[in-house]
Formats: C-alpha cells, structure tokens, sequence
C-alpha cells in the first residue's frame, strides 16, 4: 500500500505541466515506493493527454492516469479520492511547484496517524499533532484557515492532506454544484469531522500562476448561495464564536458575486450596470450581507480593491461599486471570456 496518493487533475495544462511534472519528480525525490501521483484529466483537448501518458509510460508503479469526460475539478477530485490507494491523499494543481524532498518529512509528520495535516501554517510557534475535541477547538481551524486567527494558513486545497479511510467513513467529497470554494468548503466539512490535525510550517506548496481569475461560469451566483447555505448547516450547532466565520464567508461571497458574476457579466455586455445593480441589491437583502460590510475587521486581507468595494457596500452603494469594479477590470484587459 503507498502511503500517500498526490491527486492532479488536468484540463488542457499543457502550457505549464512540464514545469511542473518536474517539480513533482523533485519533491517526491528518492522516494517512489510510498507515493502514487494520480492524474485525473477532465477532457482535456491539447496536447495534455499525450505528456501524462509519456510520464506514467516512465515508471507506471508511481504514476497513474485516468481519463474523464469534461465535468469540472470537483468531479476530477472525487474520482482521485475513489480510486486513490494511498493511506492519505492530498490534491495538487497542474500549474504549481513544491519543496524538494518532501516526503521523508511527511512519513514522520503521520507517525501520529492524524485525520489531517496541514503544511505551509504561518505563525505558528509549534509543529505537532493537535486533538480536535470540542466545537471551540474545530472553530479555530476553521478560522485559520479563513485567515480570521493565528496562526493561519493560505484558504484554499493547498498543502492540506487527508487520511483516505477518514473522508470514506464520513463520506466526504467535493461539491460539483458549487464552482467557487468548493475547496473551501471541503476542508470545513473536514474540520467538522476531524478528530485530529497535525500542523507544520513547512514550506510546501508554492502557487506559480492563476489560470481560471478571468473566466466566467454562469453557475457562480446559484454557487455562491448554495455554499452559504451548506456552511450554515455544517455551524448550526456551533457557539456563539462563529458569527466571525459566518461574516468572513459572507464577504468573500459579496466579493465573488460582484467580481465573477454581476461585474462579469456588465463586462461581457450581458447586463447594464442599472440592471446589474438591481439584481445585486436584492441578492444582497435576501442573504443578509450587508452585516459583513459594517466593520473593517477583515480589511487586511484583502487587496485595496475588494477593501474599497467593502466601504462603498457599506454605505450600499452598490451600483458604484459595480461600477469601480468593471473600471478596474477594463484597465486590467480582463473580458471574463
């Protein structure tokens, strides 16, 4: 049995996988009998099939590669979870790079045989295995992970690994309604679960490039909800502490729908900003965001755009911030094609 799968999956990667297949050879270094690197292709049609069927031809014991039709990363990481025969699993983008000579210091992080392990933490003080007991406990894991508390790591799938048999047994998949934060979402409900975690600040993962900023899905705003509405469920039963998690998930989701859908879409010539404006205000009442746009709480973590939008919300004006947002989109080039 390998010790842990490394999920990729592709669509149309070709430009950058190079570069990455050989950051992947680098990390995993001397050490192919514990590793599994899963490609799940998800349709793509360029010229990236043809490079992962040369890679898993070199050493078919460490590489595997699955073909699926086009359904989206969420459906890609699923299929990598069902088919993955390692003891954890962790997922890895086609457009990244990562430390050398990782995985000596991975098969001793998981002596304590934790439900997660968490790379990459900033601030923290200790590396070591954490026992996940109480509600108070799972909700500052949710916060470090929303950057809310410290110490914190990056939001997003990114340097987070997972024991197999722990997301089997509690059933835990992506949401393929949801096309943004599904990985957000994914590790909430990993938190909510867990019984432990083992977080290290070992640099792991670094991002090179961001491929998907600029396209638009028409599925964002029934997303946006339908997330919302999933993390209401998971915080239920949870303290009064949550409300701050609650307010940082209901900025992100102001910022989302203004930027890669409302914005997008004036953009794309889809709606005027007038009509724009006034689909925005309703969505705005019926989820209750405005709550999240009172204090600058968060201001920090954000770029000075998503801060500005954040004080015209305030003071709902809304068809302003529209407006800034599309402008700054147009100086940038961006046509959300």
């Amino acid at each position: 049995m390998k010790k842990i799968t490394f999920v990729m999956p592709t669509y149309n990667s070709a430009n950058y996988l190079e570069r990455t297949l050989k950051s992947l050879t680098q990390m995993i270094g001397e050490d192919k009998a514990v590793v599994e690197v899963l490609f799940i292709d998800d349709g793509s049609t360029d010229q990236t099939l043809t490079l992962l069927e040369k890679t898993v031809a070199t050493d078919p014991t460490t590489y595997r590669l699955l073909k699926a039709k086009h359904g989206g990363v969420s459906k890609a990481r699923n299929l990598g979870i069902k088919n993955a025969t390692g003891e954890y699993v962790t997922f890895i983008d086609s457009d990244d790079a990562y430390t050398k000579n990782f995985i000596p210091t991975f098969l001793k992080q998981v002596e304590s045989y934790p439900d997660l392990l968490w790379e990459d933490v900033h601030q923290l003080k200790d590396s070591g295995l954490h026992q996940i007991r109480t509600l108070n406990e799972r909700l500052k894991c949710m916060s470090m992970v929303l950057g809310i508390a410290k110490p914190f790591i990056q939001e997003g799938i990114a340097s987070k690994f997972y024991r197999r048999e722990f997301l089997l047994a509690n059933k835990l998949m992506f949401n393929d309604k949801i096309v943004v934060s599904e990985d957000t979402l994914f590790i909430l409900e990993a938190i909510d679960k867990a019984q432990s975690i083992y977080l290290s600040d070992l640099k792991f993962y670094q991002i090179l490039e961001e491929h998907s900023l600029s396209r638009f899905n028409e599925k964002v705003l029934a997303s946006e909800l339908e997330y919302e509405q999933k993390v209401d469920k998971i915080l239920q039963e949870y303290p009064p502490q949550k409300v701050k998690v609650i307010l940082r998930i209901k900025l992100n989701g102001a910022f989302t729908l203004i930027r890669r859908y409302y914005g997008a879409k004036c953009l794309r010539k889809e709606l005027s900003l007038s009509r724009a404006t006034t689909e925005l205000k309703r969505v705005m009442k019926k989820q209750k965001y405005h709550q999240s746009f009172v204090a600058g709480w968060y201001d920090e973590l954000f770029s000075k755009r998503y801060r500005l939008l954040r004080k015209l919300l305030k003071y709902r004006m809304y068809y302003l911030a529209l407006a800034v947002d599309v402008a700054i989109d147009k100086v940038k080039g961006l046509t959300w094609r």
